[in-house]
């Protein structure tokens, strides 16, 4: 199950964040008389890196059948005490997510790697966010405009099946873009990205594709309904406190895109926060026609018209 992006993604991990007798000291915990210098053919007097150091105990691992246990030990190991100091791992979210893309994730409760019983695209912490930490993400609250007349019209049974075909055809650009659905209610919900290199333009062009498409989605012959619809998008970046019920998840990231979206986007419009913006690539920034002040902040808004493109 351990794939050579994996194992590299492990080895940098213990060698950036521990020190050549911490890796000593965990060699320890899986082999008697543990003895790097030995391993490596060298004398006790020649200096080991801790880079050198990670790669032989990954080894060993690989060797003794034992690197599920190095990685569960690793795992554990942030934020506890190993020879006197509180390790913290830099670099660990990495690992995970990794490990998720090798159709496992690490058990915390029960304190193993344990297979992915479902799709790792619909696992709304990636296989890598901890329950009650904080992360950098990305947030985006989305709805579909003019709900409340729509059910009125065609009634709750017709709509929801609009919902979820809308859903279903939306899910491959989720999917593409490694977003996740934190809750969807009906007529809308909140979609998150990890905020990591290109995690801006990855959500943003997420979005944009979303929006973008209902042109198509609209000229579908099972849609269910006659009336086109529309979607508003807000979205926004920072800090946010990660649970795995994600309904509980409370963040000023998530209610000031969810304000954006509610108050100041346009139908089939998308509202983003200035710090968004602002990392954002000359390109796609050109997008956003208007700029104006929304709750004390800057905010960037463009609204698509099928026929008249962007304005």
């Amino acid at each position: 199950m351990v794939d050579a992006t994996l194992l590299k993604d492990l080895t940098e991990l213990l060698g950036n964040n521990l020190t050549f007798p911490e890796i000593e000291i965990i060699g320890g915990y899986f082999f008697k008389k543990y003895d790097p210098h030995a391993l490596e053919g060298i004398a006790k007097t020649v200096t080991i890196s801790p880079s050198r150091a990670a790669r032989r105990l990954v080894q060993e691992c690989i060797d003794g059948n034992k690197i599920e246990e190095l990685i569960a030990f690793t795992v554990e190991l942030d934020d506890n005490q190993l020879s006197g100091r509180t390790v913290r791992l830099a670099g660990l979210d990495n690992l995970l997510y990794a490990l998720s893309r090798s159709g496992h994730v690490y058990d915390h409760a029960r304190r193993k790697l344990v297979k992915i019983g479902e799709d790792a695209n619909l696992m709304p912490n990636w296989g890598v966010l901890r329950d009650g930490k904080e992360y950098p993400l990305i947030v985006a609250s989305m709805d579909i405009c003019n709900n409340s007349k729509l059910v009125k019209k065609y009634g709750p049974k017709i709509m929801e099946k609009v919902y979820l075909g809308l859903w279903e055809f939306f899910k491959p650009k989720m999917r593409q873009y490694n977003a996740r659905m934190w809750y969807w209610a009906g007529d809308g919900g909140v979609l998150a990205f990890r905020d990591q290199n290109g995690g801006a333009a990855e959500a943003v062009s997420c979005c944009l594709e979303m929006i973008f498409s209902l042109s198509i989605y609209n000229c579908m012959p099972d849609r269910q309904i006659d009336e086109l619809i529309s979607m508003r998008f807000g979205m926004d970046a920072g800090k946010v406190k990660f649970f795995n019920e994600t309904g509980k998840i409370v963040s000023d990231v998530i209610n000031y895109a969810c304000h954006l979206e509610k108050n100041h986007a346009n139908p089939n419009g998308l509202s983003i926060s200035d710090d968004l913006y602002g990392r954002l690539s000359p390109q796609i920034q050109y997008m956003f026609k208007k700029k104006d002040e929304f709750e004390s902040r800057i905010a960037h808004s463009l609204t698509y018209v099928c026929d008249k493109a962007l304005c």
